[in-house]
């Protein structure tokens, strides 16, 4: 979910943030807060939604936060920008593969379809490195890109409906649990740890 403010240039100048850099937290599922050229500010966090059966057009529709749970976050880091005039909010999604790395490909039988998935919200990176992939891919290559470690082929390995969603609300809960505990110097519950096992890995430091 993200947040934009409308121009609020004076207030930002009063933090001393007018040109400040953009703060990201070490959530797992993070939160992260920047100003924007024309004095306004852009909040995000993460972990909205899991749909049933990977349905996500209904999910997509609207924002997972409601504007007064954006709001408080916002006044968690910056209390006198907490009631700043809104411009707009929305929401996007993001995926996970069970291993926490990205896979690119083409579709077994089929290719001229060519797949990359598995960014964990770290698109930008990803995107670059896997666009040269894909490129070879493409174009039929046999260099170092086309025999790059993360050209596999689609992963079918998470569990079926209805366990997945079951099983990845009960992972999802314990994960904001930790972050939370966390940020509280204190220590998770033994349920909280059990399913914390089962949480996707990352190659980012959390």
């Amino acid at each position: 979910d993200a947040v934009m403010t409308e121009p609020v240039p004076e207030q930002l100048d009063a933090l001393g943030w007018r040109d400040g850099p953009g703060i990201t937290d070490s959530r797992v599922f993070v939160r992260a807060y920047r100003p924007t050229v024309d004095g306004r500010v852009m909040w995000t966090k993460a972990g909205g939604s899991l749909p049933y059966g990977g349905r996500m057009d209904p999910l997509m529709n609207r924002p997972s936060q409601t504007e007064a749970q954006m709001r408080e976050i916002l006044r968690h880091l910056y209390p006198s920008l907490a009631d700043a005039p809104i411009s707009g909010m929305w929401t996007g999604p993001i995926d996970r593969s069970k291993n926490g790395l990205p896979r690119f490909g083409a579709l077994s039988g089929r290719r001229d379809i060519l797949f990359g998935y598995g960014y964990s919200g770290s698109g930008l990176v990803l995107s670059r490195m896997g666009s040269r992939m894909l490129a070879s891919l493409a174009l039929e290559n046999d260099d170092e890109w086309s025999r790059a470690g993360l050209v596999a082929a689609p992963g079918r390995d998470f569990p079926p409906e209805p366990f997945r969603y079951v099983g990845g609300h009960a992972v999802r809960a314990a994960i904001a649990r930790k972050d939370k505990l966390d940020h509280q110097g204190r220590k998770p519950d033994p349920i909280t740890k059990y399913l914390l096992r089962y949480k996707p890995p990352s190659y980012k430091p959390t």
